[in-house]
């Protein structure tokens, strides 16, 4: 009896240690969810603890950059990037998929994005708690829930900073178009419009795109034309040559976050809705054999000669996951 309670106390004395360990980490959440009028953390400058999430994105600029995700948090307040400050190379054996926590790490807004910085004076260090985990499906919005800035007289700066919930999370925005190029600080951004109202935009850029060979990817000059356009969402503040800057741009990854048409969209309106759903079912078990190039109005999804059980899954699947 007195070894099992001493084997009981000195669990409970771990369990306790677990817990004040566990306290002492700060979520994404708590460093990004902010009521500041521009943005900014109220974790601003601290040198904080980070539970971490999962890695949906490495980018190997000057100065190697992590996404994090919690997907405790898929609505927002859920991402965040973290930066090797001074380019020493810590995150080499970081990739995509992995359960990444960080310990003394500085939290600073830095051109107005928060940043946890991986600065070599504090001390810092991380550890790989998993690998391979699934990566989330982008949160599908609306173009006008990232609006565009407004230009001033030598400014260019959103109205408000109602975007600021995604900033680190990765995004998808809805039925778009290219309308124009050449915005923002490095001139490398360019407009997203709504095909469904023109007076809703945003702004995306390719520097962070891994097929992009010059300031923009290909399909931007090229195609023009999205059922949607993911990325990792940025806010951008500065000055420069007498112009004030306080924008959000979506930073596409690669060519994978082009969609350019619309999986099981039957009539080709960016989107699986009811109406796709009755041109499916017009083709459901049809006796005529699907071909090319047509595959009985696209109703063939797997495209194996027959409008059957194995498209019904697939037109399910698309319906499930609404706007995406």
């Amino acid at each position: 009896m007195r070894k099992v309670i001493e084997v009981l106390k000195a669990i409970s004395v771990m369990v306790l240690f677990c817990d004040v360990l566990w306290g002492s980490q700060l979520s994404i959440y708590e460093i990004q969810y902010t009521t500041d009028a521009n943005g900014a953390s109220e974790q601003g400058g601290n040198i904080i603890d980070c539970r971490g999430g999962v890695v949906i994105h490495k980018w190997a600029g000057s100065r190697t950059r992590l996404t994090l995700y919690d997907p405790n948090y898929p609505d927002g307040w859920g991402g965040i990037m973290v930066k090797d400050r001074y380019g020493v190379g810590v995150f080499a054996d970081v990739n995509v998929g992995d359960w990444v926590e960080l310990s003394n790490v500085e939290v600073e807004e830095f051109r107005a994005t928060t940043f946890l910085q991986y600065k070599p004076e504090h001390d810092p260090n991380y550890r790989i708690v998993s690998r391979d985990n699934p990566l989330p499906k982008p949160l599908a919005v609306w173009v006008d829930e990232i609006a565009a800035p407004v230009e001033g007289l030598d400014e260019w700066v959103v109205a408000d900073h109602n975007a600021e919930k995604y900033e680190g999370m990765l995004i998808k925005v809805i039925d778009v178009n290219v309308r124009d190029t050449g915005y923002g600080k490095a001139y490398d951004n360019y407009i997203l419009e709504s095909n469904k109202d023109p007076n809703s935009c945003c702004w995306a850029s390719d520097y962070m795109n891994e097929d992009t060979v010059e300031i923009y990817h290909p399909y931007v000059l090229t195609v023009g034309l999205f059922c949607g356009v993911t990325g990792i969402l940025e806010q951008y503040a500065g000055e420069s040559e007498g112009i004030n800057y306080d924008y959000y741009q979506l930073l596409t990854r690669a060519t994978a976050d082009f969609t350019i048409e619309q999986y099981c969209d039957l009539n080709y309106d960016c989107g699986v809705d009811f109406v796709d759903y009755a041109l499916f079912a017009g083709r459901w078990l049809a006796d005529q054999q699907c071909g090319e190039p047509d595959w009985c109005g696209g109703a063939d999804v797997t495209q194996n000669g027959a409008v059957d059980v194995f498209d019904l899954g697939d037109f399910v699947q698309q319906w499930l996951e609404g706007k995406l």
